[in-house]
């Protein structure tokens, strides 16, 4: 209803937020109703004082308009704050439980807000929270026409939880056409509503507040989080605020509002109906939140808590804490009758049921606090690390080992909650229990594989370890319980367990390797795991078995001998419900198939199975991230630029929730956004995104890494498409030191850094130069390139260099048209027209 500014008070000395208002007449709201509405906004929070509202220092009015100028508040919004990364439900319970407060408070002085909503609380950074825009605020005293005149709830025969609501005449904009349901605030004038009288709108600015703004039958509020009685036009209180309240807290814990609808008709006949939707598969909210939950959106406000404070105060008594103070208490005294009777027996030295996490990571990857010293399987992977003699090897090790010590951290943090909820909080079944036990082992498994692979480290290793350490499994499957029960357990016998036990070492530890960069090991090993994994016969380890084979020979570039092993691991997974095979393979499907054989059509159809399942599990960030960034990738080999701009802009905001801002991976992803910006021609924000991208990756693995030298070969085609050829310059040979000390003078990096510089140099008239470089790229290219489309643009740009030179006009043709072929097959339209048009323009004669 307003837009806010930030501004300076020159009196007080201090940064303020200043609100003006914003709303026109029409729509059943006349300026003078607008003007009157934030006024009392003003009087409404100028009337409160509590450290979980909004100050407001002064409100006055400027050219016709009036001003609230309000505490500047450092922060964002409780939605933005609750997407922006992923929270523990005790995180969202303690913001929504300090804005509950603010609100209490406002009830506490007789105040509705009637539009409590995410985008209407701020939590600052320094973790206060706010509540704000108190500005459809009333008295809880006001009498409206519409109590007295409602329409009845009337029950349908045939379902007691049914009710029919009045008519509202709704004026929105097209007759007949559904109206989406955003957060934006209405106003909704309800049947037989009429304008206030002039004499209405004259009232005194002292009287305001108690001016009745609610004309008979209005609706007013944000659709998706009103109450009942907001959707029928009738009476509100502080009860609707909680209803509210529970929408908002609902949507942070489950990641969706509590009730469906995608229009408002559909959202209303579901709020009115109290049609809550059932809690999300993959869910780790207590019922005990839901239960209270549940209750604060009663469709009736007598069946919800008497008052905010009531609900609040069932907010914060967790029963599972009260179980364990009661266990607490209960030991103390059994101490001390044990003392008093002289039969200590040692129980001060019993070990705690839940405390052997830090027994299983010894050996592994300890977790060390700041005092502590360095542990020695930290040390033998560091000095292994440092004898490659890469000079990276320091920055990658640091970055690795921050990554392998949050996982170690994360994976004892989850053994103990996860005994505890068994032995401890007895919350959980013995059967879960060994579920969600065996899922640790797996991961523990996998991480002691490769801290093996980390203490043996060569080059290619420690090139790739912070990808390594990236890629272990998520943990968050061990704590999905529908998840685990759903998947095909192994076989009882002892026999055939033993098996599958040795058989997941033995591929953890291929998986290991293959993290770490050796592909072609793993396609020559995986396929004696595969026939040991079919001979077993458990089939979740068959799928996992040939999903690594067909992603190592995806990998080395083996796209056609891929699709065979990846298709019948897909299959296996979906007769095991093993979800997350069936996720990770439909995504390398997409980049298999579609990128580098060319087949899109097949590539889009596993990106919308490879989101369908990630939709089912919920969660795994990472893994959606990689799939839109291989959709991303399709769609730039086809052109559609705008789709992979899209795609990769969605890798990028799931990866940083995921990983951090800072993240290496992050940094790969800025730079995919920017190639595809750049096939826009928006190479100023390109460019933007690459230098970021470069920042990221020199921090977390060095200056000298092998993958910031293709950050750093992207930067040089953007500088070079904005006409900057030196500027360019500079970042292509810094590439190409990188590359030609790293990985030898005849790797296919170097060729993309030397079509670069021969390209530059065409664009600055050196084609002399330029030919040099170019023979050069083109020799490495045609003897080690897979990607047609590489191939022909270094063939290209020397047709172009040669032609200019007026040297051999007839071979000039020759490459040009050998660029053309290798265009058509990439299926590189874009480029190929580009050939094309050349190519009729320049004869030979």
């Amino acid at each position: 209803m307003g837009e806010v500014y930030a501004a300076y008070d020159p009196e007080l000395d201090r940064k303020v937020a200043v609100k003006l208002l914003r709303v026109k007449p029409g729509a059943g709201v006349s300026l003078a109703e607008g003007r009157q509405r934030t006024l009392r906004e003003a009087q409404a929070i100028a009337r409160l004082s509590h450290p979980n509202v909004v100050v407001v220092y002064d409100v006055g009015t400027f050219e016709e308009k009036v001003f609230i100028a309000m505490e500047f508040l450092d922060g964002n919004t409780a939605g933005y704050w609750a997407n922006v990364e992923r929270r523990t439900w005790q995180e969202v319970l303690k913001v929504y439980v300090a804005a509950g407060r603010g609100l209490a408070a406002a009830h506490d002085k007789g105040l509705v807000h009637r539009d409590f909503k995410p985008e209407n609380v701020m939590v600052g950074r320094d973790g206060q929270v706010r509540v704000m825009d108190f500005g459809l605020a009333r008295q809880v005293s006001e009498k409206s026409a519409a109590e007295k005149g409602t329409t009845p709830v009337t029950p349908v025969p045939g379902g007691a939880s049914t009710v029919v609501t009045q008519k509202i005449a709704l004026q929105v904009s097209e007759p007949g056409v559904p109206q989406p349901v955003d957060g934006s605030t209405l106003v909704l004038n309800g049947a037989g509503s009429r304008p206030s009288t002039t004499d209405d709108l004259q009232t005194s600015n002292s009287a305001m507040f108690d001016h009745r703004l609610t004309r008979t039958g209005a609706m007013m509020g944000t659709p998706a989080y009103m109450a009942p009685e907001q959707f029928r036009g009738v009476a509100t209180d502080a009860r609707t605020d909680q209803f509210s309240f529970c929408i908002a807290l609902y949507e942070a814990l489950y990641g969706e509002r509590p009730f469906a609808g995608n229009t408002l008709m559909a959202l209303t006949t579901n709020v009115v109906n109290g049609k809550v939707r059932e809690a999300p598969p993959n869910s780790n909210v207590p019922a005990w939140i839901r239960k209270i939950l549940l209750r604060g959106l009663r469709v009736s406000p007598d069946e919800r808590y008497p008052g905010t404070s009531e609900l609040l105060e069932a907010l914060a008594k967790n029963p599972a804490v009260a179980r364990r103070r009661v266990a607490f208490i209960g030991s103390a005294v059994l101490t001390a009758v044990a003392l008093g009777f002289g039969a200590n027996q040692g129980l001060a030295d019993r070990p705690a049921p839940c405390g052997g996490a830090p027994a299983k990571l010894a050996g592994v990857w300890e977790v060390r606090g700041p005092a502590d010293a360095e542990p020695l399987r930290h040390a033998r992977v560091r000095e292994a690390f440092m004898k490659t003699g890469k000079s990276y090897a320091a920055d990658v090790y640091a970055t690795a080992s921050r990554a392998l010590t949050a996982y170690a951290q994360r994976w004892a943090d989850m053994r103990k909650e996860t005994c505890e909820a068994t032995e401890v909080r007895k919350e959980q079944s013995p059967e879960v229990l060994d579920l969600r036990m065996s899922c640790l082992d797996e991961r523990l498994g996998s991480l002691h594989a490769l801290t093996d692979v980390f203490i043996e480290a060569n080059g290619d290793v420690v090139e790739n370890a912070v990808s390594a350490s990236n890629a272990l499994a998520s943990l968050d499957r061990c704590a999905d319980v529908p998840l685990l029960r759903a998947v095909v357990r192994p076989p009882e016998d002892a026999k055939t367990r033993a098996k599958v036990d040795e058989l997941r070492r033995r591929l953890a530890a291929l998986r290991a390797q293959f993290d770490a960069g050796s592909f072609r090991e793993t396609v020559a090993r995986a396929p004696d795991l595969v026939t040991t994994a079919r001979q077993v016969g458990y089939q979740p380890l068959v799928a996992e078995t040939l999903a690594l084979l067909g992603l190592a020979l995806c990998k080395s570039e083996q796209a056609g001998p891929a699709r065979e092993p990846l298709l019948e691991a897909f299959l296996a997974a979906d007769s095991s419900r093993h979800d997350e095979v069936r996720a990770d393979v439909a995504a390398v499907l997409i980049y298999c198939v579609g990128y580098q054989d060319g087949n899109v059509a097949e590539a889009y159809r596993w990106a919308r199975i490879a989101e369908s399942v990630l939709h089912r599990l919920g969660g795994h960030d990472l893994l959606r991230a990689w799939a839109q960034n291989n959709v991303g990738a399709v769609h730039l080999r086809q052109g559609e630029r705008e789709a992979a701009v899209r795609a990769f802009s969605e890798s990028l905001s799931l990866k940083e929730k995921a990983l951090g801002r800072d993240h290496p991976d992050v940094g790969v992803s800025e730079g995919n956004l920017a190639i595809a910006l750049a096939e826009m021609g928006r190479h100023q924000d390109a460019q933007a995104h690459i230098e970021r991208g470069i920042r990221i990756l020199e921090a977390g693995l060095g200056a000298a890494h092998p993958d910031l030298a293709i950050q750093l070969n992207n930067h040089g085609e953007i500088l070079n498409a904005l006409g900057r050829y030196r500027e360019a310059r500079l970042v292509f040979e810094r590439a190409s030191r990188i590359w030609e000390r790293e990985l030898g003078s005849e790797n296919r990096g170097l060729a993309d850094a030397l079509t670069g510089l021969g390209i530059g140099y065409i664009g600055d008239g050196e084609s002399t130069i330029a030919v040099n470089l170019l023979e050069r790229a083109k020799r490495i290219r045609d003897a080690k390139e897979m990607s047609p489309a590489k191939r022909a643009e270094a063939a290209f740009a020397l047709a172009r260099a040669l032609w200019t030179l007026n040297r051999d006009r007839v071979r000039a043709r020759r490459l040009a048209d050998e660029a053309r072929v290798d265009y058509a097959k990439a299926g590189e339209k874009v480029k190929l027209m580009e050939v094309e048009a050349w190519l009729h323009g320049h004869s030979s004669t």
